[in-house]
C-alpha cells in the first residue's frame, strides 16, 4: 500500500513539472503578467473614459419629483387697494349714502403658495456645439491608443527580462556539468593516488595535494546548485510561474549559441527608431499634447446648447382633496448660446502648461534617438568583441584540455607530479570558467543588441 502512494505521490510531482523552451518561457510570461494585467486594466479604464466624455455631447434626459410641504407658508404684504376702488364706483354711480373713503389703506397678508406643493417633470438638453468637445473626444481615443503603446513597451521588457533570466539558467546548467565532470576526474584521480601511496608509491603531500584539489571543487560546485537555484526562482518571477512548482528548460544551450551567432555585423547601418514600442510611444505622447493644445484653445469659441422641458406642478392646502385643482402642465424650449469673455487667464495658463509639456515629451524623443543611437553602437561592439572572445576561449580551451590530459597520464605512469597534475588541473578550470564565461557574454550581448534594435 505504502508502494501504490509513494507510486502516485511521484508521478503527481512528474507531472506537475513543466518544460519550456525559451519562447514557451516568453509566452507564458506575456499570458500571466501582472503588468500586462495592469496595462489591460489601464486600456478598459480609458474605454470607460471615451463613453464618458462621448456622453457630453450626447441628449441629455432627466426626470424630477420635488414635494414640499410649507410648515408656515410665505407670505407678501399688500396694500388694500380694492375698498378705496369700491368707493370711488360708489361715488361715481352717485350711490346715495356713500361717503368719500378717508384715512390709510389696511395692509393685509396674502398668500401666494398653498401647503402641498408637488411637481413633477422632464427636462432635455443637447449640447449643439462646442469647440473644444470634438478635440477632447479625439484625444481620449488617442489617449486609449496610448495605453495600448505602453502595453507593447511592458512586453519588450518581459522578454528581455525573461530571456536574460533563461539564459542565466543555460549557463549556470553548463556549468554545473563541467564541474561534475571535473569532480568526477579528480575522484578517480584521488582513488588512484591513495592507492599508490597505500602501495608506496607516492608521498602522503601527493595524496593531501590533490584531496585539498576535490574539497574545493566539490565546495564550488555546491555553491552552483544554490546559485542555479536561485536563477530559476528569477526566472519563475519574470514569467509569474508557482515559486514552489517545479520547472525545467528544454532548450540545448550549443543550439543557441549557433542561432545567436551572428557572421557580420556593419557598425555604420542606420538605426530604426521605429522599432522599439517606447519610440512609438512618444510620437503618440506628442500628438497628444498637440491635440490638447487644440482642445484648450478651441475652449474660447461659443457653445450652443437646446433645452426642452415639461413640468406639471400641484398646489393644494389638503393634498388628497380632489376637489382643489389638480395638476397644471408647463412646458418650454430654450436654445442657449455661451460665450467665453473672461475667465482670468485661466485658459492662458493651462494652455501654457500644456505647451511646456509638449516640449518636455519633444526632449524626451530627442534624448531617446541620442539613446538608441548609442545603445545600438555599443550593443554591436559588444557583440563582436564577445563573439571574438568566445572564438578565442574555445581554442584555448582545448589546448589546455589536451595539457591536463597529458599531466594527467604522465601523473598515473608515474613520470609526473602531483604539483604538475594541480597546476593543469587548475589551469584546466580556469579555461572552462573562462569559456563558460564567454559563452554568457555572447547570448547577453546578443540578446541586448536584440533589445537595442527593437527585435526581442
Amino acid at each position: 500500500m505504502r508502494l501504490v502512494v509513494l507510486f502516485i505521490l511521484l508521478s503527481i510531482s512528474v507531472s506537475a513539472q513543466e518544460s519550456f523552451t525559451l519562447q514557451q518561457a516568453i509566452d507564458y510570461a506575456l499570458q500571466n503578467s501582472p503588468e500586462l494585467q495592469m496595462d489591460n486594466l489601464d486600456i478598459r479604464d480609458a474605454d470607460a473614459q471615451i463613453t464618458e466624455f462621448k456622453a457630453i455631447g450626447l441628449p441629455q434626459l432627466d426626470g424630477k419629483i420635488n414635494y414640499q410641504y410649507y410648515i408656515k407658508r410665505p407670505v407678501n404684504p399688500v396694500e388694500d387697494f380694492i375698498t378705496p376702488s369700491v368707493y370711488q364706483v360708489l361715488l361715481a354711480e352717485q350711490v346715495p349714502g356713500v361717503e368719500p373713503y378717508t384715512g390709510s389703506p389696511e395692509v393685509f397678508e396674502f398668500a401666494l403658495f398653498r401647503r402641498n406643493n408637488v411637481n413633477t417633470g422632464l427636462e432635455a438638453s443637447w449640447l449643439l456645439f462646442d469647440g473644444s468637445y470634438l478635440s477632447g473626444l479625439k484625444a481620449a481615443r488617442m489617449y486609449k491608443g496610448l495605453t495600448r503603446k505602453a502595453v507593447h513597451i511592458t512586453k519588450e521588457e518581459l522578454r528581455a527580462n525573461v530571456t536574460k533570466a533563461y539564459m542565466n539558467i543555460l549557463i549556470s546548467e553548463e556549468n554545473k556539468k563541467t564541474l561534475a565532470n571535473n569532480l568526477g576526474n579528480i575522484e578517480k584521480v584521488l582513488k588512484e593516488t591513495q592507492a599508490y601511496y597505500d602501495a608506496g608509491l607516492v608521498e602522503k603531500l601527493d595524496v593531501s595535494r590533490i584531496e585539498l584539489s576535490f574539497e574545493n571543487v566539490k565546495t564550488e560546485y555546491e555553491k552552483l546548485d544554490q546559485f542555479i537555484d536561485i536563477s530559476y526562482n528569477l526566472l519563475k518571477f519574470q514569467m509569474n510561474y508557482p515559486l514552489y512548482q517545479e520547472l525545467s528548460l528544454s532548450e540545448d544551450l550549443t543550439i543557441m549559441v549557433d542561432q545567436f551567432k551572428i557572421t557580420d555585423i556593419d557598425l555604420s547601418s542606420p538605426v530604426d527608431y521605429n522599432e522599439r514600442a517606447m519610440y512609438d510611444y512618444l510620437n503618440s505622447s506628442i500628438e497628444l499634447n498637440e491635440l490638447n493644445i487644440q482642445r484648450l484653445r478651441r475652449g474660447y469659441l461659443p457653445n450652443l446648447k437646446a433645452k426642452a422641458n415639461y413640468n406639471q406642478l400641484l398646489q393644494r392646502d389638503d393634498l388628497f382633496d380632489s376637489n382643489e385643482l389638480g395638476f397644471i402642465p408647463q412646458s418650454s424650449v430654450s436654445l442657449g448660446i455661451n460665450i467665453p469673455i473672461y475667465d482670468g487667464a485661466r485658459k492662458k495658463g493651462q494652455i501654457q502648461q500644456a505647451q511646456v509639456d509638449l516640449e518636455r515629451v519633444e526632449l524626451q524623443k530627442s534624448e531617446f534617438e541620442r539613446a538608441m543611437n548609442m545603445q545600438v553602437q555599443n550593443a554591436r561592439l559588444q557583440y563582436m568583441n564577445a563573439s571574438k572572445t568566445l572564438e578565442n576561449r574555445e581554442k584555448s580551451l582545448d589546448i589546455v584540455e589536451d595539457i591536463y590530459n597529458k599531466t594527467s597520464i604522465k601523473f598515473s605512469e608515474g613520470i609526473g607530479s602531483s604539483i604538475e597534475l594541480i597546476q593543469a588541473e587548475q589551469l584546466l578550470f580556469e579555461a572552462q570558467g573562462n569559456y563558460i564565461n564567454a559563452l554568457y557574454d555572447l547570448l547577453i550581448s546578443k540578446t541586448d543588441l536584440d533589445i537595442a534594435l527593437g527585435n526581442i
